[in-house]
């Protein structure tokens, strides 16, 4: 399976947040070139109204956004999303390291400069998306473990019970 798509055998849905037209449309189209679906947000409360219709599998965030900034944004997509089940990088001209630290605290997933390098973001973005597919599967080992534990525990306290009645 590829990394642009998920276990139901779908495409990626990037979301891609950003106020200036010519780095949406970029994006865009080398995201699309290269297997994903996408979806275009212009600003960070049309982003979270976007997220709250269809949750996207990623979403990439522009930090420097007219009302609604992008890190504003990220932590109101964190009072929905944890980090593991909806990656957010960072997508930003501002590169200072209090910057970078600041998103990372906020539940940046990750961080990239612009102007943007596709093949760098697409190695990030896989990484984002290999990360979740191990979340899952540990997710479900998880359940798995509980279940047998539980069958073991009765089978244990079934013959238990046998002992006691013999």
């Amino acid at each position: 399976m590829s990394a642009m798509e998920s276990r139901a055998g779908r495409q990626k849905l990037v979301l891609i947040v950003d106020d200036i037209d010519d780095n949406r449309l970029l994006l865009d189209r080398g995201l699309q070139s290269s297997g994903y679906r996408t979806m275009l947000a212009s600003s960070g409360r049309e982003a979270l109204s976007m997220i709250s219709q269809q949750c996207p599998d990623m979403v990439l965030l522009d930090w420097m956004m007219p009302q609604l900034t992008g890190l504003d944004t990220l932590r109101a997509i964190r009072e929905l999303y944890p980090s593991s089940r909806l990656p957010v990088i960072m997508c930003t001209a501002i590169g200072e390291e209090e910057s970078v630290v600041a998103a990372i605290q906020a539940g940046a997933n990750d961080y990239v400069t612009k102007p943007v390098s596709l093949p760098i973001l697409r190695a990030r973005m896989a990484t984002q998306f290999e990360q979740l597919a191990l979340i899952d599967t540990l997710g479900t080992a998880k359940e798995a473990a509980e279940q047998r534990l539980g069958e073991q525990a009765r089978t244990v306290s079934r013959a238990g019970r046998s002992e006691s009645n013999s």
